[in-house]
């Protein structure tokens, strides 16, 4: 009996190695498994953050080079706007008297325009701009001075251009409410103060 029981112990320990030994396998399998799934993860990861700043850089840069032709465009109509300034002012002065002191000045107007829309035509928005930041290197006392005065410039006229259009708005309601009490006072009885009477 007792060498049953010595059977029964050496199997029963045979079995908890067993166990033990495939427990640790286990636990071997599914680290190595969650390794990889850690490690495809990382991996997708990197892939989806590397694809996402590759179209941020496009991105960027098709907006860069629209914004750059969109300024390129407005700078060749601006000067097409100051050549046709320029050839108005030339077109005056041919057509004033020669000795008129108005003459010599609208004539030197129109030559500048003429240079300036010649220099915007042959520098475009680039040139335009290195030759505004060179100035600026070089005399950053006058640049903010011109800039602050161009500010002061913009905001004059946006405030008379609102001006204009809100006198005009004023100018029609005060005739409308003008013609209402003309109305009013002409469709009055006689009887009652305002008729006809001062």
């Amino acid at each position: 009996m007792s060498e049953m029981a010595n059977e029964s112990t050496g199997r029963a320990q045979q079995a908890g190695q067993t166990a033990k030994q495939e427990a640790s396998a286990t636990a071997g399998q599914a680290r190595e498994g969650a390794s990889q799934v850690v490690g495809t993860a990382t991996d997708q990861v990197r892939a989806v953050t590397g694809e996402a700043r590759a179209q941020a850089g496009a991105m960027a840069g098709d907006l860069r080079t629209r914004v750059s032709e969109e300024a390129e465009s407005q700078t060749r109509r601006g000067a097409q706007v100051m050549r046709q300034w320029a050839d108005d002012l030339s077109g005056l002065a041919d057509s004033a008297d020669t000795d008129s002191p108005a003459r010599s000045l609208v004539t030197q107007a129109a030559d500048r325009g003429h240079r300036a829309a010649d220099y915007l035509d042959a520098r475009g928005v680039g040139g335009l701009v290195d030759d505004l930041q060179d100035f600026a290197r070089r005399r950053p006392g006058a640049f903010l001075g011109g800039a602050v005065l161009a500010g002061f410039a913009v905001g004059r006229l946006a405030k008379a251009g609102s001006k204009a259009d809100g006198s005009g708005q004023d100018r029609s309601a005060q005739s409308r409410t003008a013609g209402s009490q003309s109305l009013t006072g002409d469709a009055a009885p006689p009887g009652l103060p305002g008729h006809g009477e001062v």
